[in-house]
């Protein structure tokens, strides 16, 4: 969580708890002497607001160590009075696109270099970032067009989560499907944008940086969805980014972690990308493959007299069904 993000949530739980106490509901605002009753009363509220297993943790965590600083033992003293307070554990991940939807997208990206219309233009290349490179709403928003390299095409995401403490920018490169696509944005960008705007999508009303506002990205991201006929949303397209890399191949999860901006491999396995339960089962066979291969190589080899030669006249098996789509 950034600073910010710490900062918002701390202002409206000050404003819930004051709420709470001009209600008579709680003893005190302070939070020095806010009680374990007082806590429970608090964390029942939120949990009434139908909260996510995810929120409601965030919500818990902040709400500790802020009373920890304040030396108020109250928060931890409630949950174990009350330990159906405490937030559930096993978080659910959430599923990507099916093979279908990102096949209809991937099929329709070779037409859309050939739309007139800017509005629907902008929208597919906003669509074509999500799902290419698996950026966030905000890191989709900040980017400059300078970040983006068309010699070489690859993105480079500078504005990241947690970009003032602990995030890093990322280069990330486009995949070749959707480079036409941006190709044909940034000519039409150039006749529909304001001269001296930074930013890769711009507002159409303000020059310079002009950065659109996250709720105008995911509106203008509506129409491209809209014409595909696609129910989703950035994060789905950003789970999705993921997934297809690792079922198509790639060498690792930690290249696939390293992509996303995460540091670590247990984020992207437990929220977004996994091996899928068929691929290892492929991945199952093609070891007994190569295991029976290896066996009747040196029964052959042994029979003739000769030593096992290993390496020799080998292909590597590829994984059947799924191929890279990317």
């Amino acid at each position: 969580m950034t600073h910010k993000g710490v900062a918002r949530r701390l202002r409206r739980m000050g404003l819930d708890i004051r709420s709470e106490f001009e209600r008579k509901k709680i003893s005190t605002t302070s939070p020095r002497t806010m009680t374990p009753d007082d806590v429970r009363v608090h964390l029942v509220y939120r949990r009434s607001l139908g909260q996510t297993p995810s929120e409601y943790s965030h919500e818990l965590t902040c709400m500790t160590s802020f009373f920890d600083f304040c030396e108020n033992t109250a928060v931890r003293a409630c949950l174990r009075k009350y330990p159906g307070l405490r937030p559930a554990r096993g978080l659910v991940r959430h599923q990507p696109l099916d093979d279908e939807d990102v096949s209809t997208i991937l099929d329709r990206m070779s037409s859309v270099p050939q739309i007139e219309d800017y509005r629907l233009l902008r929208s597919y290349a906003m669509l074509a970032v999500f799902l290419g490179c698996g950026c966030r709403t905000k890191e989709l928003r900040l980017i400059d067009l300078r970040d983006l390299d068309t010699d070489e095409w690859v993105l480079e995401i500078v504005h990241v989560k947690g970009e003032a403490s602990y995030g890093s920018s990322r280069s990330v490169p486009v995949p070749p499907v959707f480079r036409p696509v941006l190709s044909a944005y940034l000519k039409a960008r150039s006749d529909n944008c304001p001269e001296g705007s930074i930013a890769l999508f711009p507002s159409v009303h303000h020059s310079f940086e002009g950065h659109l506002s996250a709720n105008t990205i995911r509106k203008t991201l509506g129409f491209a969805l809209d014409d595909l006929g696609i129910d989703t949303d950035p994060r789905t397209l950003r789970r999705t980014f993921g997934q297809q890399y690792l079922d198509s191949g790639i060498d690792s999860i930690e290249s696939v972690s390293v992509l996303m901006g995460h540091s670590s491999t247990s984020t992207t396995e437990r929220y977004y990308a996994r091996r899928r339960n068929e691929k290892a089962i492929e991945a199952a066979r093609r070891t007994w493959a190569d295991e029976e291969d290896s066996s009747n190589t040196s029964s052959t080899d042994h029979a003739e007299g000769n030593e096992p030669v290993y390496g020799k006249n080998c292909e590597k098996v590829r994984t059947p069904g799924f191929e890279p789509e990317f």
